[in-house]
Formats: C-alpha cells, sequence, structure tokens
C-alpha cells in the first residue's frame, strides 16, 4: 500500500521528466532538419553550372524551355550566366530561410522604392533622374507587398563607407520609412544572426 502511494506520489515528477525529454527530443530533431536544410541551400548557392546542366538533360522534353529562335540581326545583348553573384546568392538563401514573413526582392531601383514629393516640374525631372540611376540590392517586403527594408552589400570599400558621411541612398532612405542597412559582403553576418543585424538589433552600422 505504501509502494503505491509512493508510486502516486512520483507520478507526476515522472510525467514532466518524460515531457521535458520528449520536448528536448523533438527540438534537437528540428535543429538537426533546420541545419541540413542550410546546408542544401548553401550547397545550391554554390553549385557548378555542369551539374546544374546534367540535371537539365535528365529532365523531360516539355520541361525544359525552348532555345529562342535564331535571329539574323546582330547579336546585340545575350543572357546573363547568373542572376545574383555567390556572395549575394548566399545572402539571398540567409534572407529567404530567415524573414519568412517577407517577400524577398533582388536588384530593385530606388525610383521603385521611393515617391518624390510635390516640388517644381524641373525638380522632380532631376531626382527622377538620380533615383534610376540607383538600386539596392535586396528588398524585404511585407505580405502586401509594401517595401519594409532596403539592403546593400558593399564591395571592399565597406569598412570605410559603413563609417563615411551618408550617401546618395542613406539621404534618400532617411524619411522615408524603409528601414536602409549596408553590410559587407565580405563579412556577411552568420544565420543566426541575420535577423539582428537586418532588424537594427546587432551591430549593422
Amino acid at each position: 500500500m505504501v509502494a503505491i502511494w509512493y508510486l502516486l506520489m512520483l507520478a507526476p515528477v515522472i510525467a514532466i521528466v518524460v515531457f521535458w525529454w520528449n520536448y528536448r527530443r523533438k527540438q534537437a530533431a528540428l535543429e538537426r532538419q533546420s541545419k541540413e536544410r542550410w546546408q542544401e541551400l548553401v550547397s545550391k548557392a554554390g553549385k557548378p553550372e555542369k551539374e546544374m546542366t546534367a540535371k537539365a538533360a535528365a529532365l523531360p522534353a516539355a520541361a525544359i524551355p525552348l532555345k529562342p529562335m535564331p535571329s539574323t540581326a546582330p547579336q546585340a545583348y545575350r543572357g546573363r550566366e547568373r542572376l545574383l553573384e555567390p556572395a549575394e546568392t548566399l545572402f539571398y538563401f540567409l534572407l529567404r530561410t530567415q524573414f519568412p514573413e517577407y517577400e524577398v526582392l533582388s536588384g530593385v531601383s530606388l525610383s521603385r522604392l521611393l515617391v518624390i514629393s510635390a516640388v517644381s516640374e524641373a525638380e522632380r525631372e532631376r531626382m527622377a533622374r538620380g533615383l534610376s540611376s540607383h538600386a539596392v540590392d535586396f528588398v524585404l517586403c511585407d505580405k502586401a507587398m509594401q517595401p519594409r527594408i532596403a539592403i546593400d552589400l558593399l564591395a571592399g570599400e565597406a569598412p570605410a563607407a559603413l563609417t563615411a558621411a551618408p550617401d546618395f541612398k542613406t539621404r534618400c532612405f532617411a524619411h522615408s520609412g524603409i528601414r536602409f542597412v549596408r553590410i559587407s559582403r565580405t563579412a556577411l553576418p552568420k544565420r543566426l544572426d541575420v535577423r539582428n543585424v537586418v532588424l537594427g538589433e546587432g551591430d549593422a552600422d
């Protein structure tokens, strides 16, 4: 009888231990899946072109895009081999995985992001030309496609640029309601630090 009484007293403790162990096991599995997914994204970002070509060759004929018809006109343009450079591709996947609540766009002109306030016609034209000649590397939009955060990846001059006086883009975004973030492409934040850096909770600039 005493043994039964002790078992009844220990039952809640045993249940808590079992629940906690099961919870930690599930969390470990989720973290493992997240790391595997991340490694897959990184490998895709740097995947050789030959491997991609081999996969395309294995697709059914209907799934392979048709080549454009040959033209007799001079070849003035050709398609880029890739839209984003390796560092940009890696950062794109970082944004996709760490900001699922946002839509990620790349290479967006300032003229698509900012609206010129009411000024003279000549001033509007001058400001419009300035905006159209500049773009940002990435934009995070909410589900209503309203731009919230603009991001530029800076090259080798990043350390000096991040501490210098505000540049043209920084001045344009200053009162726009869109957060503007500049990050060195040679020192991209770690996967778990991306949200803090982009949202301004870390040492972004």
